[in-house]
């Protein structure tokens, strides 16, 4: 169905799998929001939901890293090829100075991220079980087993996501883009499975299980062989530094990832924590759905991203630039107008007569998170295209929006629940982080020639 799907539309397989991976979300999100709603009572919805929480303070581990290695594998890349004549990147060429260069550097930058993110991934296990231990002390709901659980499991993913990233900067998008897919789709079916078996918190572990499981088959099965390759194709030492070469930029991009997760990424936990689980319930669904729209408004810059980042590898800045224009126009168009349906949706709930509304943040709530939705997409976009550039992200800009944003979220959500984070939230994306965020960007690009 994919493949046919792909090739009426004329699409790549990366953006075939992309888009078809945010058309399975958009079609299996209301059944799983109906199972989620038939299976769980409102405590049980909102510690489901801060689990999930819980479970994404990986992003606190990763560092940002993963987008950078993205973007450093894309330019070693790019100089394989190049120095191949454009032939197959890990066909050993010991005649050819620039090959061998460009492949000791690629390794070293492989090995030393694995090296990195095992050691988080440890971090990472001890960090999470400690906060989930304090975050849902107070709740009624058994939540123990769980959270014991879910968090080795989902470290198993935290270890081998530079694996991947490293994959997807090398050429092998369609691959990773696949993967991701087959994630979506399968764990989809096991929650569903799970929680209409009655399994409850426990479908999320399920869920996890899946990612860490493909996870594993890509890097020790499927792609075995490149990371083998990598590690045969020189003997030669490179001039690869961490230090020199990454750190510059993880830095940046860990300090504005964290500023942001704290910002975006705790508004079920603040309210479960200082309101109740009931209060959490409805937010923490409905930005399952926002979340779900803003990702697929962001497939195609996702997919594009490397792209990019090998084309200014190649010196072809020109391409990158119009390829990255095309891109941001569609995934902002496309943001928009999914928002606005998606509050018109929620506003018709009532009509339906099964109580679903209370599920439910209010319609005009909905609308106010749209909008900080979208002032938050709007800096991603800027944010990934200075990234492809190998440039250092804009620190001062992310920095003063995500911590003001982060301030009034939680100041707002202690004092007024979800109201409060969310008019918290949207006011400080609108109107701190867009405006210095884009002038910061502008200076950017000013200096440079139009592309």
């Amino acid at each position: 169905m994919l493949q046919r799907f792909r090739d009426r539309l004329q699409l790549d397989g990366t953006t075939a799998y992309a888009i078809g991976t945010r058309l399975w979300q958009a079609f299996s999100g209301p059944i799983t929001i109906l199972l989620i709603i038939r299976s769980l009572s409102l405590p049980e919805q909102g510690v489901y939901y801060g689990i999930v929480t819980i479970v994404g303070i990986q992003a606190y581990f990763e560092l940002g890293l993963l987008n950078v290695l993205v973007s450093h594998s894309g330019h070693e890349y790019a100089a394989m090829r190049k120095a191949s004549g454009g032939n197959s990147t890990m066909e050993p060429d010991a005649t050819n100075p620039g090959w061998i260069a460009a492949a000791a550097r690629m390794r070293d930058l492989t090995w030393s991220s694995l090296r990195w993110f095992g050691f988080a991934s440890l971090l990472y296990v001890v960090s999470a079980l400690a906060f989930g231990w304090y975050a849902l002390a107070d709740s009624e709901v058994p939540w123990q087993g769980p959270l014991a659980v879910i968090i080795p499991v989902a470290a198993v993913s935290v270890a081998l996501a530079p694996a991947l990233s490293i994959l997807e900067g090398a050429g092998c998008r369609d691959l990773i883009y696949r993967f991701r897919f087959y994630q979506m789709t399968i764990g989809s079916v096991v929650v569903w499975v799970a929680l209409a078996s009655g399994l409850k918190l426990w479908a999320l572990v399920l869920a996890s299980g899946v990612q860490s499981i493909l996870a594993a088959y890509i890097t020790f099965v499927e792609k075995a062989d490149f990371f083998r390759s990598l590690h045969q194709a020189t003997n030669q030492a490179s001039d690869f530094s961490w230090r020199q070469h990454v750190l510059p930029m993880q830095w940046r991009v860990a300090l504005i990832g964290l500023a942001f997760h704290f910002a975006t990424q705790f508004f079920t936990i603040i309210v479960l924590m200082f309101h109740s689980d009931a209060d959490a319930a409805p937010l923490g669904m409905t930005l399952t759905v926002t979340t779900a729209v803003q990702m697929l408004a962001l497939v195609w810059v996702q997919t594009q991203f490397p792209v990019v980042a090998a084309h200014h590898g190649a010196g072809d800045r020109e391409k990158a630039g119009t390829i990255w224009r095309h891109t941001a126009v569609l995934s902002t168009s496309m943001l928009i107008l999914t928002l606005t349906l998606l509050t018109f949706a929620i506003a018709c709930l009532p009509m339906l007569g099964m109580g679903l509304e209370q599920r439910f943040i209010a319609p005009w709530q909905v609308a106010v998170l749209g909008i900080g939705c979208l002032a938050n997409h709007i800096a991603a976009v800027q944010g990934f295209y200075v990234m492809s550039m190998r440039a250092n992200p804009l620190l001062r800009a992310s920095l003063i929006g995500a911590l003001t944003t982060g301030a009034a979220v939680w100041i707002g959500g202690y004092f007024f629940s979800t109201t409060g984070v969310i008019v918290g939230y949207t006011a400080a994306m609108s109107l701190v982080l867009v405006p210095a965020h884009t002038l910061a960007y502008l200076k950017f690009r000013k200096p440079s020639s139009p592309s």
